[in-house]
C-alpha cells in the first residue's frame, strides 16, 4: 500500500502538470481524426486540477477553450511513467475531441487549420 501511494504521488508530482498542450487532430470527412506529422499543427491548452485522489486513480478537472470537464484517470502501478504519460495525453486528446464533436464544432477545427495554413507564410 505504501509503495502504491508513493508511486501515485510520484506520477502526480512529475507527470500531471497544471498546464498541458495537446495537439488537435484534423477532423476528416469520414468521421475519423487525423494527427498531423508535419506542416501546420495546432495545439489546445488544457488546465488540469486534481480534485480527488483514489487508491489507483485521480479525478481531474480539465479546463480548455470554453469548457470544464471532469475525468477519472486510472494510474496503473505496473506501468512505466512514460507509458502513463502517453495514456494521459491520449485521454486528454480524446476528451477534447469528444467535447468539440458533441457540441458540433468539428467544422470549426477544420477552419482553424485552414486559417493557420493560410497565415503560415504571411
Amino acid at each position: 500500500m505504501v509503495l502504491r501511494q508513493k508511486y501515485i504521488d510520484f506520477i502526480l508530482e512529475n507527470l500531471i502538470h497544471p498546464q498541458v498542450k495537446i495537439q488537435l487532430p484534423i477532423p476528416g470527412d469520414n468521421g475519423e481524426n487525423y494527427c498531423v506529422q508535419e506542416g501546420t499543427i495546432l495545439y489546445m491548452d488544457i488546465t488540469i486540477q486534481v480534485i480527488e485522489r483514489y487508491t489507483r486513480a485521480v479525478k481531474l478537472k480539465l479546463n480548455f477553450d470554453a469548457y470544464e470537464k471532469e475525468q477519472i484517470f486510472f494510474i496503473p502501478i505496473t506501468e512505466a511513467p512514460e507509458l502513463i504519460e502517453r495514456k494521459l495525453h491520449y485521454t486528454l486528446k480524446k476528451v477534447v475531441m469528444e467535447t468539440f464533436e458533441n457540441n458540433g464544432r468539428r467544422q470549426e477545427i477544420k477552419q482553424w487549420y485552414d486559417d493557420a495554413r493560410k497565415n503560415r507564410f504571411i
